[in-house]
């Protein structure tokens, strides 16, 4: 019996448009149902087989770098404690709750919210209703000063319906499983112009590794600070106000003296980061990673070493 002939298939150009056009739609859903909290980019790469780093459980601890656009958002996990530092504007709420779900955690033992700025604090009200919350440590912030922006106004009214423990920030050390936290409050003697200079500061040590998180503290802080004497040194630093020229003065940064710095940013009409800023941050390291390039950072520790990991390939 003769044997058939294999038949060639190629595809023709009208196949290869076909294609090409059901890719951009797929595209395009997979950017929106992200956007709109539905079904994100860290869902499907799990999905996938293929995750960002976590840890759960054990002695290491991971410290993700929540891309939120022209935003701030830190979440660390520690053994079974977690803690969200800011979760960045209203639009994002959903994607950091997402985030954090797919990781298995529907528990925030600590929520940290540095100043009452709503590109760091705009989500806060969602984030409260998502999560069984411990703690929310939040400036003291006069009286007079108290903000009237609709978004923090759904925050204290979230805080209030939630009953969350609420605690104005002050000096103390913060125990996670074997790393540890300490709280900076800002300068309480200080009746600041703006809310940066009232942002909650706090470094996180694990074993030989430490973590400076400083919301959008800017130069008069950074000088109370360095008045105090407390050990500011660490190895990663959450460049402070995105990377704005009114911050990480040079005084600041030999005390830092950081090894890895994160910038979290978006496009803005602000010059974030300034490229003085970064020149200053070049004296350091190179390893300055900008979320609006890497997308989202995740840096864990093992208490002697540390490993980054990056949404995006492309660096800067």
């Amino acid at each position: 019996m003769a044997k058939r002939k294999a038949s060639k298939k190629t595809l023709n150009l009208k196949q290869l448009g076909f294609l090409a056009v059901a890719a951009i739609i797929a595209l395009c859903v997979l950017y929106f149902t992200d956007r709109a909290g539905i079904y994100t980019f860290e869902q499907l790469r799990e999905a996938m087989g293929y995750d960002m780093p976590k840890v759960v459980s054990g002695e290491d601890i991971s410290v993700h770098f929540i891309d939120v656009g022209q935003g701030d958002c830190s979440f660390i996990v520690s053994g079974d404690k977690t803690v969200l530092i800011d979760c960045g504007e209203k639009e994002y709420a959903s994607k950091v709750s997402n985030y954090i779900k797919a990781y298995g955690f529907t528990r925030l033992d600590y929520v940290i919210m540095t100043h009452p700025h709503s590109d760091h604090a705009g989500g806060m009200s969602e984030i409260i209703e998502d999560f069984d919350i411990g703690q929310v440590i939040m400036p003291d912030i006069p009286d007079d000063k108290t903000p009237t922006t609709k978004f923090y106004e759904q925050f204290l009214t979230a805080l209030d319906e939630k009953g969350c423990a609420v605690k104005l920030a002050e000096r103390e050390i913060i125990e996670l499983g074997e790393a540890e936290l300490e709280i900076f409050p800002p300068d309480p003697d200080e009746d600041f112009d703006d809310y940066n200079n009232y942002s909650v500061v706090s470094r996180l040590t694990y074993g030989k590794t430490s973590f400076l998180f400083t919301g959008d503290m800017e130069k008069k802080n950074e000088k109370y600070l360095l008045s105090l004497g407390v050990n500011l040194s660490s190895d990663v630093l959450k460049v402070a106000h995105h990377g704005s020229s009114t911050s990480s003065t040079e005084d600041f940064l030999n005390e830092v003296n950081p090894e890895i710095c994160v910038i979290m940013c978006g496009d803005n009409g602000y010059n974030h980061p300034h490229e003085d800023t970064v020149k200053r941050l070049e004296n350091y390291t190179d390893k300055i990673y900008r979320t609006d390039y890497v997308g989202t950072v995740v840096i864990t520790s093992n208490g002697e070493t540390l490993k980054e990991f990056f949404e995006n390939e492309a660096e800067e």
